[in-house]
């Protein structure tokens, strides 16, 4: 049994019992859930645009997943953080019996049948945030009638962050639905906008910009930046893997040819590494802040890219796979100039010789970049204001 599957069992023993201690005389919570880290980060600068407006309410933080639930389970942010008890009809009872939410916010796409039905029953104001939508998902099909009832009645608001999100909703007869769009942007700007530092990669990149590649898949998207730190033996790269498993860092160390090493075995002479490899969680978005120009993965077969903002708000160019699926940045960031899609390791490689080369061009995608993540501002605090309203 894989470490994150035993996590995920043993998280979820004798929950409830902790999750109606923790609550036993509390009021005004507000519960919020998310399957992992990734989408909690979208509900972040909405809870605390309600705290700087509402500081009398608590807030209640579960997760599906592992990846969310040890990162954040002594994080201010939250009053309270617990596994969500598997979805069944006596637990939701349970757990909405201990919690008594005042307001239920679910980030993005975890939706769990059972509690949206006694959400309902129980009428507490409900609301879907940063919700993505494509004309095709199961939720609009016959088979997935359960799932838009749910959508229909159960939330109070859908909140969308895109007008390809809202088309698709309103073409499929939903009503309660606003778009106000992402409100990552707030977060990714003010953690770009804090000072920060590692002595490990200070140490290493010795004051010099270098590139970053961050959420990297063990496919197309290591081997562009292996072809890359191959084909540039004398620049710099810090490679965060999306998954940091055994097989994917060994295969980078083992296929660039020039010296790598790994963040958690870094010594004194990491300057002499010309690959930095970070096999540790939860530093990313403040690690691009060390790049001239970054590629962000998972856009050749994770489906499509993480979150391209994070490297865009400091500034710096931004390169990914071709696959954009829902996410909604990419097709608007190249449109802006910020940004290029890449076909493959060549194209990538072409791309990287250009910055090197261009010098003017990297400035002004750069500088692009900026202006766009600048330019969305403010969306935390209008999701605030109609959850709250």
């Amino acid at each position: 049994m894989s470490s994150k599957a035993l996590q995920f069992i043993q998280g979820r023993i004798g929950g409830l019992k902790r999750i109606e201690e923790a609550c036993k005389g509390e009021d005004n919570i507000i519960w919020v859930h998310s399957s992992s880290y990734g989408e909690f980060e979208e509900a972040r600068p909405i809870i605390a645009a309600i705290r700087a407006k509402h500081p009398g309410y608590k807030f209640l933080a579960t997760f599906f997943s592992p990846s969310g639930y040890e990162y954040l389970k002594d994080d201010p942010i939250a009053d309270f953080v617990f596994y969500l008890p598997i979805d069944t009809p006596w637990n939701a009872r349970r757990f909405l019996d201990a919690v008594r939410p005042v307001r239920v916010i679910v980030s993005i796409s975890d939706y769990w049948l059972c509690y949206l039905r006694e959400i309902r029953r129980r009428g507490i104001p409900a609301f879907l945030t940063s919700a993505r939508f494509s004309p095709d998902m199961v939720y609009f099909k016959p088979i997935g009638k359960p799932y838009y009832n749910a959508f229909k009645h159960s939330f109070t608001k859908i909140i969308v962050n895109s007008e390809s999100s809202l088309k698709v909703l309103q073409d499929n007869g939903l009503t309660n639905v606003e778009l106000a769009g992402d409100p990552r942007m707030d977060r990714v700007n003010a953690i770009a906008a804090e000072p920060w530092s590692d002595p490990v990669v200070d140490k290493w990149c010795g004051g010099r910009k270098v590139f970053v590649a961050g959420s990297t898949l063990p496919d197309e998207d290591d081997e562009c930046i292996i072809a890359a730190a191959n084909a540039n033996p004398d620049d710099k790269f810090l490679v965060i893997p999306h998954e940091q498993g055994k097989a994917q860092l060994q295969h980078l160390q083992n296929a660039i040819k020039g010296r790598s090493v790994l963040y958690t075995q870094a010594g004194e002479d990491v300057a002499q590494a010309q690959v930095l490899i970070v096999d540790t969680v939860g530093m990313l978005s403040r690690l691009y802040r060390y790049g001239f120009a970054s590629f962000v993965g998972s856009g050749f077969g994770g489906g499509s890219p993480h979150s391209v903002i994070e490297p865009a708000a400091y500034g710096i160019p931004v390169s990914f796979g071709p696959i954009f699926g829902v996410q909604l940045h990419c097709e608007k960031m190249i449109a802006a100039g910020a940004a290029q899609a890449v076909s493959g390791r060549k194209e990538f490689c072409d791309w990287y010789a250009r910055l090197k080369n261009d010098p003017a061009y990297c400035g002004q995608m750069g500088q692009a970049a900026e202006r766009y993540c600048k330019g969305q501002g403010g969306v935390a605090e209008t999701i605030a204001e109609i959850v709250m309203a």
